[in-house]
C-alpha cells in the first residue's frame, strides 16, 4: 500500500503546538475572521480543536507513554545493577589462570562502555560475547570465587535487557506505523493550520500588522525553537549533607530522542539546557551510592528543578556474600 506524503513543513513535534498557537490566536479573533469568511465559525474552531487532539494523541499517546516509562526503568534498573557485579567478575577474571581468552579481551571493557552510554542494543551484544567467554572459562572463574548464583543473576539481566529492549522497539514501531497509517489526518490538520495562517495575513497586513507573526508558520517554528532553548533541567545533588561533585546526571527521552547527560559541579550543581519537550526519566548516578530515579516532564520555555539526596548503595557489600 502506497504511503500519503506528509504536507507538513516543521517537525513533526512540533506540529501540535503550532497548531495550538494558531488555533489559541484564532480564537480571540473569530469576529474579524468570520468577517473576512462565513468558512471560519465556531465550528470551524471546534473542528480545528478536535483535530489537534486527534494529532496530538497520535504522536504523543499517554498509553505508550505510561508503558515505555516502565520499560525504561527496568532498563535502567538492570544497567545499574550490573555495575557491581562487572566489578566482581573483572576481579576474578583477573586472579583466574589457564583461561581461554586473555583478561584484557574477556569483554567486560567494553560492556562497560555501552551500559554508561546507555546503548541498549550494543549492552546486550556485548553482554552476550561475555557471558559466551565465561561460560568457557566457568571453571576456571569458579575456582576463584565465582559462584553459580552470580552467573545467574549476570544471565538473568541480559535476558531482561534483551526483553526489555525488544519491547521497546515493538512499541515504538507500533506508534511509527500508526503515525504512518494517519499521515491523512496529520495533512488534514496542517491544512487547518496553513488556512488559519493564511488568513490572518491577509485580514492583518494592512490593518494590524503587528499580529502578523502570530500567524506566520515560520514565525512560530522560531518562536517554539528559540523557547526550546529556555527548556532546562536543574538541581542540586547531596550525600549526608554535603554537596556531591561528579555525580552522572542523565535525562532519558521515553518515547524517542537524545539522550542527555552531564556532572554535578564542586557544588552539586547540574542543568541540562535546550531540551526537546517530551517526557523523560532522569537518573543521577555516583560511584557508591544508590542510584536515584525520577520522571521529568519538559515543556516549552520552562524550567524543571530537582534535587536529589543519594544514599550509600547496599548492594556492593551484600555482593561479598557471593549471593547476588
Amino acid at each position: 500500500m502506497a504511503v500519503t506524503p506528509l504536507k507538513i513543513t516543521c517537525r513533526i513535534e512540533e506540529l501540535p503546538t503550532i497548531g495550538k498557537m494558531l488555533l489559541d490566536t484564532l480564537s480571540p479573533n473569530l469576529t474579524d475572521f468570520t468577517a473576512f469568511s462565513p468558512d471560519f465559525s465556531a465550528t470551524y474552531l471546534t473542528n480545528g480543536t478536535t483535530k489537534l487532539n486527534a494529532v496530538t494523541a497520535l504522536i504523543s499517546p499517554k498509553q505508550l507513554t505510561a508503558e515505555m516509562k516502565i520499560i525504561t526503568q527496568r532498563i535502567y534498573t538492570n544497567m545499574d545493577n550490573l555495575r557491581p557485579k562487572l566489578d566482581y567478575l573483572e576481579g576474578y577474571v583477573k586472579r583466574a589462570t589457564g583461561l581461554t581468552i586473555a583478561a584484557k579481551d574477556f569483554g567486560i571493557s567494553k560492556v562497560r562502555q555501552k551500559n554508561n552510554k546507555g546503548d541498549v542494543e550494543g549492552l546486550v551484544d556485548t553482554l552476550g560475547f561475555l557471558l559466551t567467554n565465561v561460560t568457557n572459562n566457568m571453571a576456571a572463574l569458579t575456582a576463584k570465587g565465582y559462584t553459580a548464583a552470580q552467573h545467574t543473576a549476570l544471565t538473568g539481566i541480559k535476558t531482561s535487557l534483551t526483553n526489555d529492549s525488544s519491547a521497546q522497539n515493538t512499541k515504538l514501531n507500533d506508534r511509527n506505523n500508526k503515525v504512518v497509517s494517519n499521515h491523512n489526518l496529520i495533512n488534514e490538520f496542517w491544512a487547518i493550520c496553513t488556512d488559519i495562517s493564511d488568513a490572518g495575513k491577509r485580514i492583518y497586513k494592512s490593518t494590524a500588522p503587528q499580529k502578523l507573526g502570530d500567524f506566520a508558520i515560520a514565525e512560530l517554528k522560531r518562536r517554539i525553537r528559540n523557547e526550546q532553548k529556555k527548556n532546562k533541567f536543574e538541581g542540586l545533588c547531596s550525600f549526608e549533607g554535603k554537596p556531591l561533585a561528579n555525580a552522572k546526571i542523565e535525562l532519558i527521552p521515553v518515547l524517542s530522542g537524545r539522550r542527555r547527560t552531564t556532572k554535578t559541579d564542586a557544588k552539586g550543581a547540574f542543568v541540562i539546557k535546550s531540551l526537546t519537550e517530551g517526557d523523560y526519566i532522569a537518573n543521577v548516578i555516583a560511584d557508591g551510592k544508590q542510584t536515584e530515579s525520577t520522571d521529568v516532564k519538559i515543556e516549552t520555555g520552562k524550567a524543571v528543578a530537582k534535587d536529589f539526596v543519594m544514599k550509600r548503595a547496599l548492594d556492593i557489600f551484600i555482593d561479598s556474600t557471593h549471593n547476588k
